[in-house]
C-alpha cells in the first residue's frame, strides 16, 4: 500500500532525501608490499582519512573501492572515510525502500528512449592520462563532469546535476536535493545503482534491474 501511495503522488518529491547517519571508518593495510582488500560496513562515497604509511597512497595507484570493498597496495596503509549521508543500512527497509523510490522518482523516471544515434559507441570512458588501469573504479571521465539537465515528465520537475571530478554528485527539483557518488562507471544514489552511458550532448542514466527507468540529461555547463 505504501509503494503505490509513494508512486501515486507528487508529494514524494517533498520527502526528506537524506539522514544524519555519521561517517564510517576502516583502516586498510598492505603489508610486504602486497595487494590487500578491506570490507567497508556499507556502499558509500570512500576518501582517504589519514595516511599511516611511509609509503605513498595514491588514489587509482596504490588504492581505490567500490561499492564493497577498499584495497591498497604497494605498502599503502591508511584510514579510510565511508562518508555518510543519503545511503540507509539494512536495519530501516522502510527508508531504504523509500530512498529507492525517492531516487528513481529524481534521476530514472520513465523516459522511454534509446541513446542518440550519433552516440559514443566505443569505451572512450577511460582515454586520458587520468586513468590509472582496470582497479582505477573511482575514476570519472571527462564527459561525466559538469552541470546537467533532465526533465521528469511523470511530475512535471525539472531536474538539475552536478557531478564533480571526485565523483561527488549532487541533484535539485523543487527545492529538494539529493546526493550520490560515481564509481565504476555507474551512479549511485541510496541503495540505488544506475549505469550511465554517454550521449551526444549528455548521458543518459539507466537503473540496474529496470532497464526501462531512464531519464536523458544534456549538459548545460
Amino acid at each position: 500500500m505504501l509503494f503505490r501511495m509513494l508512486l501515486a503522488t507528487p508529494l514524494l518529491l517533498m520527502l526528506p532525501l537524506e539522514d544524519a547517519r555519521a561517517d564510517d571508518f576502516v583502516t586498510c593495510e598492505s603489508r610486504d608490499n602486497r595487494y590487500q582488500s578491506c570490507t567497508l560496513p556499507r556502499a558509500g562515497y570512500v576518501t582517504l582519512d589519514r595516511k599511516l604509511s611511509g609509503a605513498d597512497c595514491r588514489q587509482g595507484r596504490t588504492w581505490d573501492y567500490d561499492r564493497r570493498e577498499v584495497w591498497v597496495d604497494d605498502g599503502c596503509r591508511a584510514s579510510f572515510r565511508v562518508h555518510g549521508g543519503s545511503d540507509r543500512d539494512d536495519r530501516h527497509h522502510d527508508d531504504n525502500h523509500d530512498a529507492k523510490v525517492a531516487a528513481g522518482v529524481l534521476i530514472g523516471a520513465a523516459i522511454l528512449g534509446a541513446l542518440a544515434h550519433n552516440a559514443n559507441k566505443d569505451d572512450a570512458r577511460y582515454d586520458d592520462e587520468n586513468y590509472q588501469g582496470a582497479r582505477h573504479t573511482s575514476y570519472v571521465p571527462d564527459w561525466m563532469v559538469g552541470e546537467f539537465e533532465g526533465y521528469n515528465p511523470t511530475f512535471n520537475a525539472d531536474i538539475r546535476m552536478r557531478i564533480d571530478s571526485d565523483g561527488r554528485m549532487s541533484a535539485q527539483t523543487r527545492g529538494q536535493s539529493l546526493n550520490g557518488w560515481v564509481n565504476g562507471g555507474q551512479l549511485n544514489v541510496g541503495s540505488s545503482v544506475f549505469d550511465i552511458s554517454q550521449s551526444r550532448d549528455g548521458f543518459v542514466t539507466t537503473e540496474v534491474g529496470d532497464r526501462q527507468n531512464e531519464v536523458r540529461y544534456r549538459r548545460v555547463r
